[in-house]
């Protein structure tokens, strides 16, 4: 039986490789090596004791079991607000397949992609303060956390897009060809666009990290898990927005298979860091809720991490960085 199952693996992948561009087969493999030492790590780790011999679920059990949403009981704006951001992020994701597909975008105009980029972002910001959501109508609205979330990614998608976007410009060689109204050369549309991108990908990292903060004991072997479930989710959001934007023909890469591989790992150091000091607001709900402040401060010092990150990278790889202000 192994003998015969390890040739048919043989097999398929010599069809894989007989099948597939160069890319997809180094792109299989990194993601392969990445989630199989995710799933090896896995083994490692030790189920969290349940209190009172009661899982998170109210459910009679030895262990805890692992929760994806911020407690409803303990911490309700968080939980109310988390369910909001995914509802909200179907309908922006669903109108973005409709412009590809339709390719609206090609009689838009500066002011056209103005409008729809601004149309996907202010619902995460107007719609709460229009009509508050369930777990903030009895709250002080310097308790809600919506608002909070709104703060941390609207300071770090400014600075990504500021001060990250010519990264791309100078290593990776990208480039916006769209007419756009610009600031710092990038298109003002896009700050808007990241932050409707980066309120999903977040609540989402919230949800992957919760789970296994919850499920397993908090020792050495948890955190390098964590650590590993990070990168490979960082990795992995980065690698699919590339992926998925390559239907939009007005940004382009002089190297497309670089911009899979490396690019992934470039664009994928923003969510190292990003996704666990994002999760970190309003998240122990025994402790004091992060004042307005305190969670704009982090987002910059998280931002200004990233930057030096990447500069680290550029400088291994030896490439020098220009902004011209008139222009890539």
């Amino acid at each position: 039986m192994p003998v015969g199952f390890l040739a048919l693996v043989t097999a398929s992948w010599h069809w894989l490789q007989s099948q597939l561009p160069p890319v997809w087969l180094t792109m299989l493999k990194i993601f392969a090596s990445m989630y199989l030492g995710v799933y090896t790590l896995s083994f490692s780790l030790t189920r969290a004791s349940a209190t009172n011999g009661v899982d998170g679920k109210g459910m009679a059990s030895k262990y805890a079991a692992g929760v994806w949403l911020a407690s409803k009981k303990n911490n309700i704006s968080k939980h109310y607000a988390e369910i909001f951001i995914l509802k909200y992020s179907a309908c922006w994701i669903g109108s973005v397949g409709v412009v590809l597909a339709l390719e609206m975008f090609e009689w838009w105009g500066p002011w056209g992609y103005m409008v729809y980029c601004v149309g996907c972002a202010a619902p995460a910001l107007l719609w709460p303060l229009l009509y508050p959501l369930k777990g903030d109508r009895a709250l002080p609205m310097s308790q809600w956390y919506i608002l909070k979330a709104n703060l941390w990614i609207a300071a770090f998608s400014f600075i990504g897009n500021y001060w990250y976007t010519h990264y791309f410009y100078g290593i990776l060689k990208a480039n916006y060809t769209f007419e756009a109204h610009r600031l710092n050369d990038v298109p003002i549309a896009l700050y808007f666009m990241t932050h409707a991108y980066f309120m999903f990908y977040h609540v989402l990292s919230n949800c992957l990290l919760r789970y296994v903060r919850s499920a397993y004991a908090p020792d050495a072997q948890r955190f390098v898990f964590q650590c590993a479930v990070v990168a490979a989710a960082a990795y992995s959001t980065a690698f699919m927005e590339s992926l998925t934007i390559c239907g939009f023909p007005y940004y382009k890469f002089e190297d497309v298979d670089m911009a899979y591989t490396l690019g992934s790992a470039f664009y994928g150091i923003y969510f190292l860091v990003s996704f666990p000091m994002f999760l970190r607001v309003d998240e122990d709900d025994t402790k004091p809720l992060m004042p307005h402040s305190q969670v704009f401060w982090e987002s910059m010092g998280g931002g200004m991490l990233v930057l030096c990150l990447l500069d680290f990278v550029r400088l291994g790889l030896g490439a020098d960085f220009v902004m011209k202000a008139g222009g890539h």
